[in-house]
């Protein structure tokens, strides 16, 4: 009865941990949305899912451009680390998050190349950081909506994360490289002749020889049994 007791209160006090809610943001920067997605993107915003805010505290976002002329982004933040009657119930897990970054121009406009999601999962209790990179140019500022990966939004596709996405490019690569060499080989290589052999066993077409040539070649006479 004593252990019925303690298990009781100990999931009640699970569920009261997860229904806790949502952290009040530290930073302006940082808004906590319920939609699906950001509906008007400013530059330097950080829009937090109220899901993600539980599991992501935001500390710092830094931009720059690098030396090739395009805006490079960090945005840091840390996760809470599991209590041990969490840890008890689910074990070791990692916190999955759903990000993008917004790429702007100096008047604050989307440009039209944008991303999609990508997912990083982190340790629980570790710090973690969301790297992105603009694609052109002209890109002055920037913006980013995060999610936890169960939660991401329907209304943009998910790109894999970074290493899955290299992987899939080499294995994209290897095969091109390939149908291309079989191109090649197939040009280097004569045109054969078909093969082709009649009914008539004595009637045999030899590969590599016109029919013109074929009559000069001696034919095979069965021999007779005795």
């Amino acid at each position: 009865m004593k252990l019925f007791s303690i298990l009781t209160a100990a999931a009640c006090a699970l569920v009261v941990s997860a229904c806790a809610s949502t952290p009040e943001p530290t930073d302006e920067r940082v808004h906590v949305i319920e939609a699906d997605g950001a509906a008007d993107i400013q530059p330097g915003n950080i829009y937090i899912s109220a899901d993600a805010a539980k599991i992501f505290t935001f500390r710092d976002a830094e931009s720059e451009i690098n030396e090739n002329g395009y805006l490079a982004v960090r945005v840091s933040g840390t996760t809470p680390e599991l209590s041990a009657l969490k840890w008890a119930f689910f074990g070791d897990v990692d916190y999955e998050f759903a990000y993008r970054f917004y790429w702007l121009d100096a008047d604050g406009n989307l440009v039209p190349e944008q991303e999609s999601y990508r997912l990083r999962s982190t340790i629980p209790g570790d710090p973690v950081r969301f790297v992105g990179h603009a694609p052109t140019e002209e890109v002055r500022s920037f913006a980013m909506s995060l999610f936890t990966a169960s939660e991401k939004p329907v209304s943009d596709g998910v790109e894999p994360a970074d290493g899955e996405a290299d992987e899939a490019a080499e294995a994209d690569a290897e095969t091109d490289a390939a149908e291309a060499e079989g191109e090649k080989i197939k040009e280097i290589l004569p045109e054969l002749p078909e093969q082709n052999v009649s009914g008539d066993k004595q009637d045999v077409k030899v590969i590599g020889i016109s029919d013109k040539d074929a009559d000069s070649v001696p034919k095979a006479v069965p021999t007779k049994k005795e």
